[in-house]
């Protein structure tokens, strides 16, 4: 157990001062990158739009889930099919956040390599779905994510950095850690080299095979492509992990299909396989070397070290803080279960995070006979917990929803 203790605390403080930096580029990006100068380049169909897509899509720091939205705005606001399938693939690899938290870890010529290969899989994807594009314009019916943006640029940078962007990944940041600890921990190092197979092409399938179902974000798959590495897979292997992870889930993957039709999805799927086969493969082939990243004996023998504990604790601290949150919101959904609490739900779409959640729960709660607000992006529910007084007027709460810019549906 205490060696388990260790190796989650030496996890944290190896990416903590790295994703750290990564957020706050992070939210440098969102307050000063303009999407309206964004949106002006992506709108005719060919290689260039596909290449500034791809451009823009990687050091974004968005995870599958978060990019679907974002990119099917996109298509809904004028850009090309192969714009968006460009900006589909490139985007949840890398970000400003991952790339930091790569190169920490797992070094500068993996973090290049992941960095190249995404922008290659999101130019040839864009490039292919130009031309094989079934003509279908599937637009969102809904709008995307709503942004607040109010206070001084500070607040807003920490807002959406830690707020939103932490908030919405760090429950998989947790696992990704955990995973990584539980490898070092129960592994030997270099145990699964005995296994020569490995080593050749049936690794990068299996690596694959293991990335393509997974849903894990750009930054949470660091750590556990860390430690396959650790256990004895090829840094060309854990590179398939790194791209195949965060790019398609399975739930991603049908949404894609729905919405961009079977052969930009066929090409969606296929692109990021060849080329994160083919990255793999060149990366075994340079014989690149990944020391375990996780020794932090020297910890306390530096600045640099007491600042990546420093950060390592803020890191814990916000995770906990998070958690805490959601326990006590799902406590309060549940508590009123058992009594006669009058509740109200409303089915909403367009709600894509929990910047939305925090959106329409802000609004509504505002309004009189409303004790509690329950807002669910991944449900598309609005439940409200209602004061006995019948104060609550339900044709004003639509009127507050739409008003932000969802759909309410079955009001």
């Amino acid at each position: 157990m205490i060696e388990l203790i260790n190796a989650l605390w030496n996890t944290i403080v190896a990416l903590a001062p790295s994703l750290l930096f990564g957020l706050l580029l992070a939210g440098l990006l969102h307050v000063f990158v303009k999407k309206e100068r964004v949106l002006s380049h992506l709108g005719k169909p060919g290689f260039k739009s596909s290449a500034k897509a791809a451009l823009v899509g990687v050091p974004l720091p968005l995870c599958s889930c978060g990019v679907l939205p974002a990119a099917l705005g996109l298509r809904r606001d004028g850009a090309s099919m192969g714009a968006v399938t460009s900006f589909l693939i490139s985007t949840p690899q890398t970000g400003v956040d991952s790339i930091a938290v790569t190169w920490s870890i797992l070094g500068w010529p993996v973090a290049l390599a992941k960095v190249i290969a995404a922008f290659v899989a999101g130019l040839l994807g864009g490039t292919i779905a130009d031309r094989v594009g079934n003509g279908t314009d599937n637009q969102l019916s809904r709008p995307t994510c709503s942004e607040i943006e109010t206070g001084s640029l500070p607040r807003r940078i920490w807002s959406y950095s830690w707020n939103g962007l932490f908030r919405d990944i760090y429950g998989w940041l947790a696992f990704g850690i955990v995973v990584s600890a539980l490898i070092t921990t129960f592994l030997e190092p270099g145990q699964l080299s005995e296994f020569p197979i490995l080593e050749g092409p049936l690794g990068l399938l299996a690596a694959l095979a293991i990335g393509i179902p997974l849903y894990v974000c750009s930054v949470a798959s660091v750590p556990i492509a860390a430690g396959l590495i650790y256990a004895g897979f090829p840094v060309g292997s854990a590179l398939v992990f790194l791209m195949a992870g965060p790019a398609t889930n399975a739930a991603t993957m049908g949404a894609v299909r729905k919405t961009l039709g079977s052969k930009v999805f066929l090409v969606y799927v296929l692109t990021v396989t060849v080329i994160s086969l083919a990255a793999g493969g060149i990366l075994n082939s340079l014989n690149v070397s990944v020391s375990h990243p996780y020794h932090a004996e020297h910890a306390m023998n530096s600045i640099t070290g007491l600042l990546s504990v420093g950060a390592g604790i803020l890191l814990v601290s916000g995770m906990g803080w998070f958690a805490f949150r959601d326990f006590l919101n799902l406590r309060q959904k549940y508590s009123g279960r058992g009594n006669r609490q009058e509740t109200a739900k409303f089915d909403v779409d367009g709600m894509n995070c929990s910047k939305c959640e925090l959106a329409v729960s802000g609004a509504l709660g505002k309004l009189p006979g409303i004790l509690n607000v329950s807002a669910s992006a991944g449900k598309n529910t609005v439940v409200l917990a209602l004061d006995s007084d019948n104060k609550f007027d339900r044709v004003e709460a639509v009127r507050t929803i739409r008003k932000l810019g969802y759909d309410v549906r079955g009001e």
